[in-house]
């Protein structure tokens, strides 16, 4: 019944927001959630600020257990493609995650799970108990609600993270995001994916579908018109954050014609101390959006209409 599937919809995007919400809460801020804005089989992917590091994530939720008290998933075997992937299984008991939580990597997944053939389809099928204590094969997999982010490795990042609403990236920004995003769209072998809520370095993430390396930007709209011929663009040094997984990409926005400029500059994050000039609490790269150079940034200068393959045949 289409009511049925609807309603089992509805409760894996409630455990999922549920997981999202736990590890934000656990990790202070430590690990950040992006959601997909395409979906390729991946639910979100969680950084660690720790040290840069990506986890794709499957969130598998039921609101009950089976007769004889055990969580039962069961996943189609080509669904896992990512032996890194973790997949996070979890009963939804009323209005609250279950006291236990499966988190078991793709790999792990498929090698205990039992292995049937339906119609020609496998599928894998895992059967727990949620409790401490057990011996089953799934029993070091099993984790107290609590401790949900602990398999992340993420250290508490309190008082690190500015509060939310405290950058007002305006209109022209969240037109370069955009922008950004749809000439991402563009390359068929990346994944896009936007933090939810939006608090770091990184604003928009691609995932390479075949090589699973990351790429994640930090999106700047530098804005021009005939009265403004040079442009700044502000980086919040506290919620900075160099990776080599990590770019900013600045677009020139002709508010006149209101249209983007023909080039962008791609910076890899580690260089932008280097070539940004240092004010307060913000670091500073200034511009020449209307000219044919951007000063200490020409070497970045790289075609917009070429975003989407750049990036792709950096993480191939």
């Amino acid at each position: 019944h289409p009511w049925g599937r609807t309603e089992a919809l509805a409760v894996g995007q409630v455990a999922e927001f549920k997981v999202w919400a736990e590890l934000i809460r656990q990790s202070a801020g430590g690990l950040h959630v992006f959601l997909p804005l395409r979906d390729r089989g991946i639910d979100a992917v969680v950084h660690r600020l720790d040290d840069g590091a990506y986890t794709a994530v499957q969130v598998k939720a039921r609101t009950s257990l089976t007769p004889a008290g055990q969580l039962h998933i069961t996943v189609p075997a080509s669904s896992l493609v990512d032996d890194a992937a973790l997949i996070i299984a979890v009963l939804v008991a009323g209005a609250e995650l279950g006291e236990y939580v499966l988190i078991v990597s793709e790999a792990d997944f498929r090698r205990l799970a039992a292995h049937d053939v339906v119609g020609g389809r496998e599928y894998l099928t895992a059967a727990c108990e949620l409790h401490s204590g057990g011996r089953s094969r799934w029993a070091p997999f099993l984790y107290p609600r609590d401790e949900l982010a602990k398999p992340f490795g993420a250290s508490s990042m309190a008082g690190a993270v500015p509060a939310i609403g405290a950058i007002d990236r305006g209109v022209e920004g969240f037109l370069g995001e955009a922008e950004v995003i749809r000439r991402l769209a563009e390359a068929s072998s990346l994944a896009l994916f936007r933090p939810f809520p939006d608090l770091e370095t990184v604003e928009v993430l691609a995932r390479h579908v075949s090589t699973r390396r990351y790429a994640g930007l930090q999106v700047k709209t530098s804005g021009w018109d005939a009265a403004h011929a040079e442009e700044r663009v502000y980086l919040r040094r506290t919620s900075f954050r160099a990776h080599p997984s990590t770019w900013v990409c600045i677009l020139g926005w002709q508010r006149d014609e209101r249209r983007f400029a023909d080039d962008c500059v791609l910076i890899p994050s580690a260089d932008v101390v280097r070539v940004a000039r240092v004010e307060g609490e913000w670091m500073v790269l200034e511009l020449e959006p209307g000219g044919t150079s951007h000063r200490r940034l020409e070497a970045y200068r790289e075609r917009l209409a070429d975003l989407g393959p750049t990036i792709e045949s950096r993480l191939g």
